[in-house]
């Protein structure tokens, strides 16, 4: 993962943030490359973080006036492959400030439009939007997670596979699930909300374990998300 330069480094969860605003592909609309792709032998990854204005005074876009904090924020990154980095890097007057940071807002509107984030009238519609991710989620769990026999074989087929699941399909699922669920948070009750909140971090862990390649202390899948919305809250 690309610019991580002292001070102007950006935090852990600015990094969980952005590679769950990506959805998986590059932000250039015009490139969409998806960055973790299925199969990778090493569950290599072409995701870099790129500063819009440039981390040090004198690179691509630099703006002497922002402050090494405002240079790590999530307003001044976006996500993209290796090739489109380079790219506005080394073309900073043909891909100016303005360009790139509407390139990450189309981006975003683009995936929640894909993702059809409509706002239920009931609790059985959010239900029926969400229990199909669940239950992909829950099959690949069942089929290669961590807790499966193979868990003492880190070399085992299962859990290299576990790893490519995670990225390609687990990680984008839950973040859609979330989008869902925050876009319906008056449908949910009190307790339903928590439960939320706890399977947020679980997914940031993820994010951080199997795409950052950070360290972060994961919390497991809270069990009562298997059921969320499925009764009338209080």
């Amino acid at each position: 993962m690309a610019c991580r330069m002292g001070r102007t480094n950006p935090s852990s969860n600015t990094r969980i943030r952005l590679f769950a605003d990506s959805g998986g592909f590059c932000q250039n609309p015009g490139c969409n490359a998806p960055l973790f792709p299925d199969g990778s032998a090493n569950h290599n990854h072409f995701a870099e973080m790129a500063h819009i204005f440039a981390a040090n005074d004198g690179g691509p876009r630099s703006n002497g006036e922002l402050s090494e904090e405002d240079r790590a924020s999530y307003s001044n990154l976006i996500l993209l492959c290796a090739n489109c980095h380079t790219l506005i890097d080394k073309e900073p007057e043909t891909y100016t400030n303005d360009l790139v940071t509407a390139w990450k807002r189309e981006h975003i509107e683009r995936l929640s439009g894909l993702f059809g984030l409509q706002v239920f009238k009931t609790r059985q519609e959010l239900r029926g939007a969400i229990d199909p991710l669940l239950r992909e989620n829950r099959a690949i769990h069942q089929a290669f997670g961590p807790d499966a026999e193979y868990q003492f074989n880190p070399e085992a087929p299962e859990a290299i596979s576990w790893k490519s699941k995670v990225r390609v399909s687990l990680i984008p699922n839950s973040n859609r699930i979330l989008l869902l669920l925050d876009a319906n948070s008056a449908l949910l009750d009190e307790d339903e909300k928590a439960i939320v909140e706890q399977f947020r971090m679980h997914i940031n862990g993820l994010i951080s374990r199997h795409l950052d390649g950070g360290g972060e202390i994961n919390i497991r899948f809270p069990q009562k998300m298997n059921t969320i919305a499925c009764e009338e809250g209080a």
